[in-house]
């Protein structure tokens, strides 16, 4: 099949399952930026793959195994990946040792704190690991270090300032 005639073929795949393809997207996705996203990734799919397109009454059902396969492993590398942020804040290990003034609030702190915060703070702050060591430990990405580092921050911050005001 020449690419004029895979590209039409395509085209004429769109027009017709194009919406069954989107809402299935959308159903799979619950979002529709995604699911439109998704829906064209999956033509691109179609259109590189035309050779092995089965005969016109299993098409649908193959566009739709590729949709579902597709959606699936969107949905499965979204949870692999920390959402991503505009500016990654600034980590400084004087930051930490000046908003924990005391052994009590810092094994409160600890208390409190989900383990996924838990572990990379108490491996940088306490132990001194490099994020690209506490990364490697963890196995999951420095980028999820810095975000985990920032959350535990924040919930210092903030349980720094509650403590304040109750001491006011």
């Amino acid at each position: 099949m020449t690419k004029a005639a895979t590209m039409d073929k395509v085209a004429t795949l769109y027009a017709r399952f194009g919406p069954t393809i989107y809402a299935r997207c959308r159903r799979l996705l619950k979002n529709p930026a995604a699911a439109e996203d998704a829906t064209q990734e999956v033509f691109i799919k179609v259109m590189k793959h035309m050779g092995s397109a089965p005969h016109e009454a299993a098409v649908l059902p193959w566009i739709h195994r590729i949709t579902t396969n597709h959606c699936l492993n969107m949905l499965r590398d979204g949870r692999r990946h920390a959402e991503p942020v505009a500016e990654v804040p600034e980590q400084r290990d004087d930051d930490f040792m000046e908003s924990v003034v005391s052994k009590d609030f810092a094994e409160k702190v600890l208390l409190e704190t989900p383990e996924e915060e838990k572990a990379p703070a108490v491996m940088y702050h306490l132990k001194g690991m490099e994020q690209s060591k506490v990364a490697a430990v963890l196995g999951v990405s420095r980028r999820t270090v810095l975000y985990r580092l920032a959350a535990f921050a924040e919930r210092v911050t903030r349980m720094n300032a509650q403590a304040e005001a109750g001491l006011a």
